[in-house]
């Protein structure tokens, strides 16, 4: 097959592309002096020019999860009980939680009957998609604002008990802390739990059609009490 032949019929001007080259050279001049212009202002610093970071900073949505905290109630108890719920639905399998009941004389430090004893998360390995953050029954884990997470060393990029602790503390300080996920109601839990509550001893051996019918029963008599 024989190769089609294209015919270029290219003036001068076409050729040289020397108007094409002019004009892109005044755009990047004209760029130019603008943010040569711009970069003498005051202040921080808005585009076109380039923040000047550290010393400039943008403000940080609500929303943005960065650097873990460990939440307290409001008389400093810990929240966290150690049921290890964030390691388990966690994707990228980077905490470690180790749990213990309370010691005696300590029950003023934490909030329920047991704690975490060891809680470690590994920066290196953290996707930060905040799933520990909704799967906390407690809402003892929250992803803060913190961003500034470069260190030279692996142990530098773990994320301890104490450091966790700690960053609640700046964030509380500094006003910039967010709340704990509320937990999403279930549609219709708790009239099921009251149809299951009024469930006679001994019907959850029974078969699943007689297991039915006093439940439908259940329910057909607290829609009449309502």
């Amino acid at each position: 097959m024989a190769k089609p032949e294209v015919q270029k019929n290219y003036s001068l001007k076409d050729s040289i592309y020397l108007v094409e080259l002019l004009k892109g050279l005044v755009l990047t001049w004209k760029h130019f002096i603008f943010n040569i212009g711009a970069s003498f202002r005051k202040g921080p610093h808005t585009i076109p020019t380039t923040w000047q970071y550290p010393e400039d900073r943008r403000p940080i949505s609500p929303i943005f999860r960065g650097e873990h905290m460990m939440m307290l109630d409001e008389t400093g108890r810990e929240l966290c009980v150690g049921c290890g719920m964030c390691a388990k639905v966690c994707p990228a399998k980077c905490i470690t939680v180790d749990n213990s009941k309370v010691p005696e004389g300590q029950e003023d430090r934490y909030a329920g009957k047991t704690y975490s004893k060891n809680f470690n998360i590994d920066l290196l390995r953290c996707i930060f998609c905040g799933f520990c953050e909704e799967a906390c029954p407690k809402g003892a884990i929250v992803l803060g604002q913190g961003y500034e997470l470069a260190a030279y060393t692996h142990e530098g990029c773990q994320l301890g008990k104490d450091r966790l602790l700690e960053n609640y503390k700046k964030a509380k300080a500094s006003g910039t802390l967010k709340p704990a996920l509320k937990p999403v109601p279930v549609a219709g839990a708790a009239q099921k739990a009251e149809a299951t509550s009024a469930v006679p001893e001994g019907a959850s051996k029974a078969k699943p059609e007689v297991t039915k019918k006093v439940l439908k029963k259940a329910e057909k008599k607290a829609g009449e009490g309502e």
